[in-house]
């Protein structure tokens, strides 16, 4: 019995699956973007960034700079090709975006404003950088020393879900009267 490898889009339907994916997701990183596609086994990265590059040559996809990678958005000639062709994209892509596009879109715009960085310092340790960013301005930063990289992503892992209730108690202790 001979083994058929996995169907792969061809390059037409994966440009086409990824302006679906910024459409329905709106900006996104390179990374959230991969996320999404490799989760749902959609496209594997090269095929990603290939589909991608192409979109960005022609048009179609914008490209923007954000931190130490970029930001992708469909752009109104993308939106043009999605109305000419996306009928030739499988409906069970348009399905995968209806159910569970929300949740993706609340989980990138999280990831946007809770951001962290872990760097390593001359003397061995290790920088956590917390960051509550709000429309591309910091709101607050905070950066912790600590003893090993383990404990420095341990505390980067739940920065996301922990940091508007740090934000929150920092807010309120800094403006409350004192005694």
């Amino acid at each position: 019995m001979r083994l058929e490898p996995p169907r792969r889009a061809p390059d037409n339907e994966q440009k086409l699956i990824v302006l679906c994916c910024l459409n329905n997701l709106g900006p996104c990183t390179e990374l959230q973007l991969l996320q999404f596609l490799f989760e749902y086994d959609l496209m594997n990265y090269f095929e990603m960034m290939f589909a991608l590059n192409d979109l960005c040559d022609r048009g179609q996809a914008a490209r923007t700079k954000k931190g130490a990678g970029y930001s992708y958005t469909v752009t109104a000639a993308g939106k043009e090709a999605l109305e000419l062709f996306g009928g030739r994209v499988l409906p069970s892509v348009y399905d995968l975006l209806e159910r569970t596009g929300a949740e993706w879109r609340q989980r990138f715009r999280r990831e946007a404003q809770n951001v962290s960085q872990i760097t390593q310092t001359d003397r061995g340790e290790y920088e956590l950088t917390l960051r509550v960013v709000e429309q591309d301005m910091d709101m607050m930063t905070l950066t912790v020393s600590l003893p090993s990289r383990e404990m420095a992503q341990q505390l980067s892992d739940k920065w996301p879900r922990k940091a508007a209730k740090i934000y929150a108690e920092v807010f309120r202790t800094l403006t409350e009267p004192e005694r």
